[in-house]
């Protein structure tokens, strides 16, 4: 299995995090730079949330079978859980043939 990762770009910044959030990558660009440092600060932290959201999303899509029967505690413990409305931006990224049927 290849790795899976989550990333999101927007604004001049660039991110790609790991399954439960660490960050793999960060770019920022000359717009990034514009936003200033609490503006900046903001829009990092919510790139990173969207991202992960994504790579938990892929993570879940992977091991749907292992994961079956797990409860929300036990997926926090594995650090696959997200707030309801970034799951719902990333399983719009999630490929048809991950979905179940």
């Amino acid at each position: 299995m290849s790795e899976i990762t989550g990333s999101t770009a927007d604004r001049g910044i660039s991110v790609e995090v790991y399954p439960g959030g660490a960050l793999a990558s960060l770019s920022l660009d000359r717009r990034a730079m514009s936003l200033g440092s609490q503006g900046l600060s903001a829009a990092i932290l919510a790139a990173v949330n969207d991202a992960t959201a994504v790579a938990n999303q892929r993570t879940k899509a992977a091991l749907r079978d292992a994961l079956d029967g797990l409860g929300e505690q036990e997926l926090s413990t594995l650090g696959l859980t997200q707030e309801n409305a970034l799951t719902e931006r990333a399983e719009a990224t999630t490929p048809d043939s991950w979905r179940s049927s």
